[in-house]
């Protein structure tokens, strides 16, 4: 039986997939199983995990059919014989000091989760940030109450929050196993926070450290169309709604206002979203005309928060019902982000690209 655990979730990454594994066979601490839980990739993953398996017997490989992150991290999960639990991305990577520096302080402290800093990554890493966010400033333990009043509300709203992500973090399987109904009503997007803030509510110690050892690759599916966005960010918004009012009626109108104004920002993000697809602009404009029915969205319109954040152009587009000027809102932010991540795949191919980190991060990372 190993001491950790270390899940992969694995669909066509293509060749980021052997820095990923090595990164993790390379580290300094040595007692753990490495699964690899292959999600019906389609290009040479599943081989490459083979050969792994063959050179180094701490590695596990499951081979399933595509059913998304949550399933394929389940799967994973299942099979762990750890007492702690970790996961990385197939398209990260992680400092070799990671396993042993957060296993350690879960052990030290009798941790629920130990949480390291995470470098904000383009191409192989030669251009890096660090998450700035206020909770990696100093190193701390939480207790429940600290987890619920200072970590947990931060899901509540938008802007420094505590990083949503499953990566970069060091589980008790004890959590892992006993939560999780949150996430099951999420098919893609916000997976990772809602089964997250469900622990949050459970755990009661929490430390945080402000090194990074977590290098996480910009990018990704916010690039894709997400046929499931809409009913994500709805399910999202009620899952939100039901822990307020379980945990937080004290303070719940000022909650209420901040999940609203965040659900309104996320549905004007999908707006741009529904341009990735194939869909044909009568398709998008229907599907526009059915989320400002929907009785999640009238209800965040409705809140005072929401009117003072959005410009009221929007509030009355969505009110009135006023497809067209929504279908350009999206149309104009899809047209903005293409160039933008046209930008990004040139100068990250660029041999040169080291000697311009710094006016890069300006151009590309806070873009």
């Amino acid at each position: 039986m190993s001491k950790v655990s270390i899940i992969v979730p694995i669909y066509n990454p293509g060749r980021k997939l052997n820095k990923c594994i090595r990164s993790i066979l390379n580290q300094t601490f040595q007692d753990f199983e490495l699964i690899l839980v292959n999600d019906g990739s389609t290009d040479n993953s599943l081989n490459l995990c083979n050969k792994y398996k063959q050179k180094d017997k701490r590695v596990i490989v499951i081979n399933k059919e595509n059913e998304g992150t949550v399933a394929t991290r389940r799967a994973g999960i299942k099979v762990s014989n750890s007492a702690y639990i970790m996961f990385v991305d197939s398209d990260d990577w992680i400092d070799k000091k990671m396993v042993e520096t957060l296993y350690n302080e879960a052990i030290d402290h009798n941790l629920d989760i130990s949480v390291s800093n995470t470098f904000l990554t383009l191409g192989n890493g030669i251009i890096k940030r660090e998450n700035k966010s206020d909770f990696f400033k100093q190193e701390k333990i939480y207790d429940k109450e600290e987890i619920r009043g200072e970590i947990l509300t931060t899901y509540f709203g938008y802007g420094d929050a505590f990083p949503a992500s499953l990566c970069s973090k060091l589980y008790k399987k004890e959590l892992l196993i006993t939560n999780g109904k949150y996430s099951e009503r999420i098919h893609f997007f916000g997976d990772d926070l809602f089964y997250n803030l469900e622990m949050l509510l459970n755990a009661k110690r929490v430390k945080i450290i402000g090194e990074c050892f977590y290098y996480y690759r910009m990018g990704g599916f916010t690039n894709k169309f997400m046929p499931n966005y809409f009913e994500d960010i709805i399910n999202g918004y009620q899952i939100q709604k039901e822990v307020i009012h379980e945990y937080y009626l004290d303070n719940r109108q000022e909650y209420y206002k901040r999940i609203s104004s965040r659900l309104l920002l996320m549905f004007r993000n999908g707006l741009y979203n529904l341009f990735y697809g194939s869909l044909s602009k009568m398709e998008i404009e229907n599907l526009i005309r059915r989320y400002v029915n929907n009785q999640s969205i009238i209800e965040s319109i409705n809140n005072l928060g929401s009117k003072n954040i959005f410009s009221a152009d929007f509030i009355n587009a969505i009110r009135n019902q006023d497809v067209a000027f929504l279908y350009s809102i999206g149309e104009d932010m899809y047209t903005r982000k293409k160039v933008k991540r046209a930008l990004k795949n040139f100068f990250t191919s660029l041999p040169f690209v080291y000697y311009f980190i710094s006016p890069l991060e300006e151009l590309l990372m806070l873009i």
